[in-house]
């Protein structure tokens, strides 16, 4: 393959986000070996007012390509399909992509939530990193950030870690707005601080049809039945939003569980009574910050604290209850729908949102033995409801699950509705290889699934349990192979490094009765990865490597 350099040029797009553009594009060629020359290859780009939907054109030619897009954000994912379907061997070569595409978004919503909590990577890895993660997303369409302010930790907003979150969680929003990325906040519709008055406090044993106690009730939640409770809800919230109303914020989720809920009388069941309830006030205090945002009602977890709430709050999608909301949102665990939804359908006008799970499904501590992909589990999901969304927002926990993002990406803009199919093309332009190395890094992701399923045994040493572990060994030796064939940079970069450190974490598990204490090297791959996710003293067990255990 040709070494030859490769420029972009700024032909209209605006100064600013331009510099981010090329920031991203520098990072990638660097990566790649491929210098950036004035006198090589051209990628040209441009705003075309004419086009819509966020819909973008290439038309490449062998020394030069013409990018148009709708906004600067199109111009982002325009020059990531680009570099996308162009060749990199790793080591300076480049065959540019030749050809047009013309092409438009199948969905209008293709978003990413970021988890920040747990003094997980997103939570405590230098921001310049969750820039990176940022301007990475939008090279692969991503058009909205999705982040949730957790109130239940701090007693106000004057609270030192409250203060410290919040200018984290505006950095994250003010970066992707710069690139033309809108921001997304989701909210607990009765979420408040520590030091919410006890006497107008949730209640949230099992009662009232409820046959468990809503997961992660913090015991701090208001109940809006309570004389007072909806005035102290409205409060507390607005002193929350006013740390981010300058920002561009597109949508607002209204959310009802993990975390909050009431299961007193009047409010039960939750998702069909008290949280309805609270969604008028709830809309006009949202529309004094962002007068055009949109409200998305979240049905999380109907139905796993109380059987019947899905069949409940049916009517009420037709009644006029949701007048103001723009979008539903569901995620369906492989597929498989509420029955009241599968015996009547989604009503007309209801527009659904995606809010699949990438990171956590499978295996826990998520993240904790490197890498992990899901193409199978979402494949089944999407496969099954996918036709049903306008898009959505995967729920990310951290870095190790790169792949899956860039999937459900594909999903939303109808780029690749398969998923080994965007494996493969995810693999092609991470780890720059072609034919048979092609072949065997994506089967080796795509075997992956099976081994990624385990359980922890025993209190210590721990043992951790892998459900399928054949295809380890096999794993293993597909990736020690292109750890030493590949270019220094693709294999020493986190996106190499945390698939060759899951399969010899693995393989280790595998070899030692699944006992990480048992093994110096899986204990020593487990080190690294601490120090790729920025995990320290404080990072929660769940979102951490299993070290020392």
């Amino acid at each position: 393959m040709e070494k030859r350099s490769l420029k972009v040029v700024n032909s209209g797009m605006s100064p600013d986000t331009f510099s981010i553009l090329v920031s991203a594009f520098r990072r990638h060629a660097a990566l790649r070996s491929v210098p950036e020359d004035a006198g090589g290859y051209s990628a040209v780009v441009y705003t075309d007012t004419s086009l819509s939907g966020g819909r973008y054109v290439i038309e490449a030619g062998p020394n030069v390509a013409v990018i148009r897009g709708e906004s600067d954000l199109s111009l982002f994912a325009g020059l990531g399909r680009f570099l996308d379907e162009s060749s990199f061997d790793g080591e300076g070569g480049f065959e540019p992509f030749t050809g047009v595409i013309d092409f438009t978004p199948a969905k209008p919503l293709r978003g990413m939530y970021f988890a920040t909590h747990f003094h997980n990577f997103y939570h405590d890895a230098p921001i310049e990193k969750v820039y990176e993660v940022i301007e990475d997303l939008a090279l692969r369409g991503c058009n909205t950030l999705f982040v949730w302010f957790d109130m239940h930790h701090f007693a106000s907003m004057d609270d030192p870690g409250a203060e410290e979150l919040t200018e984290r969680l505006r950095a994250m929003l003010k970066y992707a707005n710069r690139i033309g990325i809108a921001g997304a906040f989701t909210m607990l519709a009765n979420e408040a601080f520590s030091s919410s008055p006890e006497s107008l406090r949730a209640e949230w044993t099992a009662q009232n049809g409820y046959t468990k106690a809503p997961g992660d009730h913090f015991h701090v939640e208001i109940c809006p039945s309570k004389p007072g409770g909806v005035r102290e809800i409205l409060a507390e919230r607005r002193a929350m939003l006013e740390r981010f109303a300058d920002l561009d914020i597109r949508y607002v989720s209204y959310w009802p569980y993990d975390q909050g809920g009431c299961t007193c009388e009047k409010c039960s069941p939750w998702g069909a009574n008290g949280f309805l309830r609270l969604l008028p006030p709830f809309n006009d205090l949202i529309k004094e910050f962002w007068p055009k945002a949109g409200i998305i009602l979240s049905t999380w977890y109907f139905d796993r604290f109380h059987p019947g709430e899905w069949a409940a709050f049916y009517p009420h999608m037709t009644d006029g209850t949701l007048s103001g909301v723009e979008y539903v949102m569901s995620f369906f665990f492989n597929g498989d729908m509420p029955g009241i939804l599968r015996e009547k359908g989604i009503p007309d006008g209801i527009k659904l949102v995606d809010f699949p799970e990438i990171s956590m499904y499978s295996c826990s501590p998520w993240g904790g033995f490197g890498a992990s992909a899901l193409p199978a589990f979402l494949d089944r999901t999407n496969a099954q409801t996918g036709s049903l969304y306008c898009g959505g927002y995967p729920y990310s926990e951290g870095i190790f699950e790169d792949v899956n993002k860039y999937l459900t990406l594909t999903y939303y803009s109808g780029r690749y509705p398969n998923a080994a199919d965007a494996v493969r093309s995810y693999v092609r332009y991470e780890f720059c290889v072609f034919g048979a190395a092609l072949d065997e890094l994506t089967g080796a992701i795509l075997r992956s699934e099976k081994t990624l399923a385990r359980k922890r045994v025993g209190t210590g040493p721990v043992r951790y349990e892998i459900a399928d572990p054949e295809d380890a060994g096999h794993i293993y030796s597909v990736f020690c192979k292109y750890n030493a064939l590949l270019p220094e940079k693709i294999t020493k970069g986190w996106k190499f490094r945390l698939w060759y450190l899951r399969a010899v974490i693995d393989r280790e598990l595998v070899s030692c009765d699944g006992i990480p204490l048992r093994s110096e090297i899986a204990q020593r791959a487990m080190r690294e990865l601490c120090d790729i996710y920025s995990a320290g003293d404080s990072t929660k067990s769940w979102v951490k490597p299993p070290l020392g255990i």
